[in-house]
């Protein structure tokens, strides 16, 4: 990439944190825009749902976190309670533990408890079409966070009974990856670190890694899953990326953990391997500060959280109504040139009022 276009990327990015701190500061995280050069299926999305004119209306919503103890899913759970709250109502949070059966049996409990709304991120969405049919029989919608990627007429895969649905942006996560290591590494041999549980939308996130990444005159030479999905994980897998190609010079993972054990495993095979994550969460944010990734991705947990309660309580107390079948969340680029700048998810939960 020639220094006009990366002076763009990054001036671009900067622009995206800057929107997002201003939308916190507002009360609500209301998004940033579609990247500029993209043009995906996701780019004539809708990125909000309209807020509800009447509040105050308690109900009790049910939130299955697809595994607790990750930072950027425990943000978006803190972002659907505080949401939640704002419209008078409480949140039962549920561990699905990236589980499928733990998932489907968690949302039999929820409906068992009698909910008003559930909200959850499914892990194989073919597993829960029973139990989201008898959701839907009990007439309690649901509202999912990338229940279907790729279609906007949501039939690749095809997910029933759901109300609406959030997407994260995975195509556009995967472009702005392949934007950020083109600037940092034009025309690198770049292996991909994927998931080693099957979830489709992140499988879906390395084919698009790979789409993007060749229209970046990037070389995708081969993929490795994370079995763990942590660092030591991502270390383990990019050592087999690093044993199987010795011209690899370059390394995107489908989150910052991965990515971080990506650079573990570079040291420790004494190779120069520039490395892009996926998340922004703190460490990732540190990585990015310190030098030790190129850039990260950083997507928007907060906007999951209070889009799918704005969506939740819509649906409850039939507001503006029929939803959009589907909005998206863009992600934001983060350099070194920017992450100074980028507000702490715990402030932007913190705004919400």
């Amino acid at each position: 990439m020639r220094r006009s276009s990366r002076a763009a990327a990054v001036a671009v990015a900067a622009g995206f944190v800057a929107l997002g701190l201003t939308a916190a500061a507002s009360g609500r995280p209301l998004g940033v825009p579609v990247p500029q050069g993209y043009s995906g299926v996701e780019g004539s999305l809708p990125i909000a749902y309209t807020m509800p004119a009447k509040m105050g209306s308690s109900c009790t919503i049910g939130f299955q976190n697809p595994i607790a103890g990750n930072e950027t899913l425990q943000t978006l759970q803190l972002a659907v309670v505080a949401q939640a709250k704002v419209f008078g109502c409480k949140v039962i949070s549920l561990d699905d533990q990236t589980t499928p059966d733990k998932q489907v049996s968690n949302m039999q409990t929820l409906i068992a408890q009698n909910v008003n709304a559930i909200i959850f991120y499914p892990l194989d969405p073919k597993a829960t079409v029973p139990v989201l049919k008898q959701a839907k029989k009990k007439g309690i919608p649901v509202v999912a966070i990338d229940g279907t990627f790729g279609s906007k007429t949501a039939s690749v895969p095809y997910l029933p009974y759901i109300a609406t649905q959030v997407w994260q942006g995975r195509d556009i996560q995967a472009f702005l990856q392949a934007q950020a290591m083109a600037a940092a590494k034009p025309k690198a041999k770049v292996g991909l670190i994927g998931l080693g549980f099957p979830v489709p939308a992140l499988k879906y996130l390395n084919q698009r890694e790979a789409f993007w990444g060749k229209k970046a005159g990037l070389s995708i030479v081969g993929t490795q899953d994370n079995p763990s999905d942590d660092v030591t994980g991502g270390e383990k897998a990019a050592n087999g990326l690093v044993q199987r190609y010795s011209a690899m010079d370059a390394i995107i993972g489908y989150n910052d953990p991965s990515a971080l054990g990506a650079v573990i495993a570079a040291r420790g095979a004494n190779r120069k391997i520039t490395v892009v994550g996926l998340n922004g969460d703190s460490a990732g944010l540190a990585a990015v500060r310190s030098g030790k990734l190129a850039a990260t991705v950083r997507v928007d947990p907060v906007g999951w959280g209070t889009q799918t309660a704005i969506a939740a309580y819509s649906l409850i107390t039939k507001q503006n109504l029929p939803l959009p079948k589907i909005i998206v969340r863009p992600a934001e680029l983060v350099t070194k040139a920017n992450v100074s700048k980028v507000a702490s998810w715990k402030a932007q939960v913190k705004a919400i009022h």
